[in-house]
């Protein structure tokens, strides 16, 4: 029997050994980590996407400012979303709302223009969408 447990002492010593070193080595590259880490993220340049845009009225027909008003609401409101600004159950809702603000604004500003007696195709106003 002692010739039995003098055997599993060495294997116990090295696997004990092993154990260390591996810790050590773990400890080693764990302590330089933090240093990469942070020179990585210093360089990340972070932008967010754009949750406003302006739409030039000059020369155009109200077909063509309702159909460009509503692909601008639908990049606002989803930039929105992606800025973690809106919910996703709000795009839809953020879409209309904006589009329907935006037409709004532009009804008053062709009643403006008719009111002064200016010329549609002059027009140089520009509307802003905003998801807010």
């Amino acid at each position: 029997m002692p010739a039995t447990a003098s055997h599993t002492t060495p294997t116990r010593s090295r696997s004990l050994g092993a154990l260390v070193t591996t810790l050590l080595a773990g400890a080693a590259i764990f302590s330089f980590a933090p240093a990469a880490q942070a020179q990585e993220l210093s360089s990340i340049n972070v932008s967010r996407a754009p949750t406003s845009e302006a739409i030039s009225l000059r020369g155009k027909d109200v077909v063509v400012v309702r159909h460009e008003v509503r692909q601008a609401a639908g990049r606002v409101c989803r930039n929105a979303f992606l800025n973690h600004e809106l919910e996703v159950f709000y795009i839809d809702w953020c879409s209309t709302a904006s589009a329907d603000k935006a037409m709004t604004r532009y009804r008053a500003i062709v009643k403006q223009n008719r009111l002064a007696g200016g010329d549609l195709a002059q027009l140089s106003t520009r509307i802003v969408l905003s998801a807010r």
